[in-house]
């Protein structure tokens, strides 16, 4: 599967009041690259035009595990890596890791299920998105 590269930084907002990155912080990253990778690998559809429609179709988290390794500071620039590392008929599984530098921040599991916009019942992921993320 393919490795998408996100890069920020640590604002302040993103610290408690010691300059640390906060620990909910990780996850608003790892949002963020898992969007922009959506975007990258499927250009012609945004999330919201995934929804639209009688086959709209929504990408939720069902689970997030992470393991902190190291602490992020304020103004540390920041990379997540993603990739999918488990593709099923109607959820996936992403790998994210957090990363200053060379150095290993956070390493996180996300599962997403794919729902019925409609319905909001499970919904087989479509294959244009499969083909996305399968192709080298």
């Amino acid at each position: 599967m393919k490795e998408f590269i996100y890069k920020t930084r640590v604002y302040f907002s993103d610290t408690d009041a010691g300059g640390i990155a906060y620990h909910a912080a990780y996850i608003d990253w790892a949002e963020h690259a898992r969007t922009e990778m959506l975007r990258e690998m499927v250009p012609d559809k945004s999330q919201s035009e995934l929804a639209e429609g009688d086959d709209g179709i929504l990408i939720l988290v069902r689970s997030i595990s992470i393991e902190y390794q190291k602490p992020g500071y304020l103004d540390d620039e920041i990379t997540v890596r993603t990739s999918i590392s488990e593709m099923r008929r109607l959820s996936c599984t992403a790998r994210q890791t957090v990363m200053r530098g060379g150095e290993v921040l956070a390493d996180i599991r996300v599962g997403l299920a794919f729902v019925s916009a409609a319905t909001k019942r499970p919904a087989l992921i479509p294959d244009f998105i499969i083909r996305a993320f399968e192709e080298e």
